[in-house]
């Protein structure tokens, strides 16, 4: 099985059982047995303090000022730059080169 970075298991195949296997040599396990590979935590704790680095700060009073005008009816917004904005956000996560 395999888990990708969205943490959804794919290509599960079906597992030999431990009564009908025979033992096999420790060289043998690198020429297509399982492995796992554990990252370390304080890998894992460094991507995550980057990530939240590069997150922009969330203004609660804009928020809340959308939130309003929403439930006023008053909310204007661009749709072209609306548009615009999430074809960007787009490529920028899937770069096409």
């Amino acid at each position: 099985m395999r888990v990708n970075n969205s943490g959804a298991a794919t290509g599960v195949h079906k597992a030999t059982s431990a009564s009908k296997a025979k033992p096999k040599k420790a060289s043998s396990a690198s020429k297509g047995g399982d492995s796992v590979h554990v990252t370390d935590s304080a890998t894992l704790r460094e991507k995550a303090l980057v990530m939240l680095a590069d997150m922009p700060e969330v203004r609660m009073e804009r928020i809340e000022a959308i939130r309003d005008a929403l439930e006023n009816g008053t909310f204007k917004q661009d749709s072209r730059k609306v548009a615009t904005q999430i074809i960007a956000n787009a490529l920028a996560e899937h770069p096409w080169s």
